[in-house]
């Protein structure tokens, strides 16, 4: 699997400086979009984030492949967020929240157990499961997740992967327990 992955740099690095520009450009906007107070303020801006979302919508229609991924992810996005900025989205979405704060956490702990699970080095269930047991097993690891992030974010005050981040960023260790029991 070392060997595939190195005998792949070649064409990666070509696709990583190919969408070099659209990824900064993604980034900038994200950064704008976030400085500009909308998403701190979601509840007061949902008529806004709605009409995001419908714009998006409406320009992913008639947008070419490339640019459609893009209008399709801003409309979920600003969708979701104007949801669960309303209180019936908040009891409806909540539960994905810590899923949501420990996001480090849980990419790296899904790329270890599906890499062990489908390539060979681990199982090698790779070709071998339909597509309905894959997507059980992975509706299952999603689940378990969930469950264990909302364990952990009772007891700790970030994941253990966004803790050793934070602590790297701010160069002093981070408080990891709650000194107090959480509301």
């Amino acid at each position: 699997m070392l060997s595939f992955r190195i005998g792949e740099l070649p064409v990666i690095a070509l696709l990583h400086i190919w969408v070099l520009p659209r990824t900064l450009a993604l980034f900038l906007l994200g950064a704008f979009i976030w400085r500009t107070g909308v998403l701190q303020r979601a509840a007061g801006n949902r008529e806004l984030l709605f009409g995001a979302a419908l714009t998006a919508l409406v320009l992913t229609i008639g947008a070419g492949r490339a640019l459609a991924t893009v209008t399709l992810a801003f409309a979920y996005g600003a969708f979701i967020i104007g949801v669960v900025s309303t209180q019936f989205g908040a009891k409806l979405l909540g539960w994905a929240a810590p899923v949501g704060r420990m996001a480090f956490t849980n990419y790296l702990a899904q790329s270890l157990i599906f890499g062990c699970a489908f390539y060979g080095y681990g199982f090698g269930f790779f070709g071998q499961l339909g597509a309905s047991t894959a997507l059980a097993f992975g509706v299952a690891v999603y689940v378990a997740q969930v469950i264990s992030s909302r364990w952990w974010l009772n007891r700790y005050n970030f994941g253990p992967v966004e803790w050793l981040w934070r602590t790297l960023m701010y160069g002093r260790l981070q408080i990891m327990r709650f000194s107090i029991a959480p509301a």
